[in-house]
């Protein structure tokens, strides 16, 4: 199966079908701003990420799965960025649609309290920091994926320093969202691990796999994402549409 066709199977139905189901109700402005800003920060912050992880050869895509590459990636891989995150947007918005209930136009209030807690919250990280690396020198190459993960984690806890009311108000949401897109993507991924679409290096990941094929790590991955994803489209909306 080649990452085209993992697209064509996985992704494009699912976007439809999602845009199908809200089709009816008017975009508004600030859901497009919300929307492209999303994606635009998706883009800027997972392509050093995914870009950095590929050269290491913690994960790698045969070439006649692809059809051409920039840096490191195969232009397909830029496409799922986008694609995930336009389907758990949508997803956000159809939620609300079908369960109006969940809508609770929670504003968000940013006061010197949560900016001091916002900026307090490099110790901690150069703390975690400090520890991943002395964990890199203790658990060599096999941790190399599950700390790259601590790239999501400050973004996702800063967000939370900054609209924790909000995420509380939402949390049915969230973790519906959140539940949803990391288990279909997990099966999915399964799925393009099996066909040889992608391909993980077993020196740089822990071993613990789901149905023998998929890293702990790869499912965590997908989880964390569509939170991230789902939180940050919130955040953006304005309060009389969250």
């Amino acid at each position: 199966m080649s990452y085209l066709r993992f697209h064509l199977i996985f992704n494009i139905p699912l976007l439809v079908l999602l845009a199908a189901l809200t089709g009816s109700s008017p975009w508004f402005t600030e859901e497009f701003a919300a929307a492209g800003l999303v994606l635009l920060a998706v883009m800027l912050f997972t392509t050093p990420w995914d870009n950095l992880a590929a050269k290491w050869g913690i994960w790698g895509f045969p070439r006649e799965k692809y059809t051409l590459r920039i840096g490191y990636l195969p232009v397909e891989e830029y496409a799922f960025f986008l694609l995930q995150s336009l389907n758990v947007m949508l997803a956000v918005r159809a939620l609300f649609h079908f369960v109006p209930t969940w809508a609770s136009g929670q504003g968000v209030l940013i006061g010197r309290g949560t900016l001091y807690c916002l900026a307090a919250s490099v110790l901690p990280w150069l703390f975690v920091w400090f520890q991943l690396r002395w964990l890199r020198k203790r658990g060599g190459p096999c941790v190399n994926y599950a700390l790259h993960l601590a790239w999501f984690l400050p973004v996702i806890y800063g967000q939370w320093v900054l609209a924790p009311f909000l995420f509380l108000s939402h949390a049915g949401l969230l973790a519906t969202v959140t539940f949803a897109f990391g288990t279909y993507y997990t099966l999915a991924d399964i799925v393009a691990v099996r066909e040889g679409t992608w391909h993980f290096d077993e020196k740089q990941i822990t071993g613990v796999k789901l149905a023998g094929l998929l890293p702990w790590e790869e499912i965590a991955f997908f989880f964390l994402t569509s939170l991230l994803v789902a939180q940050s489209y919130l955040l953006l909306l304005p309060s009389d549409l969250r």
